[in-house]
């Protein structure tokens, strides 16, 4: 039985966690259960699952430890986590949250509070940015396509830099579209749709999802959140309202 991880605290994120999780759920033929580590209140996440009738699981010891030691089940296929605890924080991901992404060896599904609605949440159209490099395309590929049960979209952002713009263009309309659709069939050829955009990725992304309907975004990357590293990654968490998955880009 595959299984998706709700990891619930007595915070503002609690629910969107929830719901989020259940309709990833749904997305991908799986059951969901609650996990709270017990450093605290219970209330809140006892009230939650019961709703919505998600047993919950008690865990001791460490937050991050416990959390990572029930993603490494090997019926979890993902786990869905908060942000951070409250709307409008400084940060873009609470300690906790930053260190299970940084550590988890599966997708795990990243909730801003804000990102409250009804429940369970509808996910069909995936927003997926790529770079064109194997470390941003092949985790799509081999680790979400695989999770997925049921039908959805997936509208490919490529968004073009000083650098990687085509120098010679001789009709760009017709050598634009020419060029995305060898970038999909080489790179994401479950797509749907893709929009190529000029700019730096972040301030891309949000554009296109203020402008387009969304449920997810697709990252993919390589864990190091180093100085000078994962700037995509923060960004886009500081400033989206959706939930992201993040898949570890695990290349040998």
């Amino acid at each position: 039985m595959k299984t998706v991880l709700a990891a619930l605290d007595a915070s503002a994120a609690a629910r969107p966690v929830l719901e989020t999780a259940l309709g990833f759920a749904r997305l991908t033929d799986a059951t969901v259960h609650a996990v709270h580590v017990t450093d605290g209140p219970v209330t809140t996440p006892e009230s939650l699952a019961t709703r919505a009738g998600v047993d919950l699981r008690l865990l001791d010891g460490p937050v991050d430890a416990a959390l990572l030691d029930a993603l490494a089940g090997a019926e979890v296929i993902a786990a869905v986590l908060g942000a951070r605890a409250t709307p409008g924080g400084r940060r873009p991901t609470g300690r906790h949250c930053g260190s299970v992404v940084e550590q988890a060896r599966k997708p795990v599904l990243v909730v801003p509070p804000e990102a409250a609605g009804e429940a369970p949440r509808s996910i069909r159209r995936l927003l997926v940015p790529l770079d064109g490099t194997e470390l941003t395309s092949r985790p799509v590929v081999d680790v979400l396509c695989p999770l997925l049960a049921d039908q959805v979209e997936f509208l490919v952002l490529h968004v073009f830099t000083r650098d990687t713009m085509p120098r010679v263009l001789d009709d760009p309309r017709r050598d634009l579209e020419l060029w995305g659709g060898e970038f999909l069939a080489r790179h994401c050829p479950n797509a749907t749709e893709i929009e190529l955009r000029v700019g730096s990725v972040q301030a891309q992304v949000a554009a296109v999802t203020r402008e387009q309907p969304a449920d997810l975004i697709v990252l993919s990357w390589s864990q190091d959140s180093s100085p000078g590293h994962a700037a995509v990654v923060r960004d886009v968490l500081a400033d989206t309202t959706l939930p992201v998955i993040l898949l570890p880009a695990l290349l040998e």
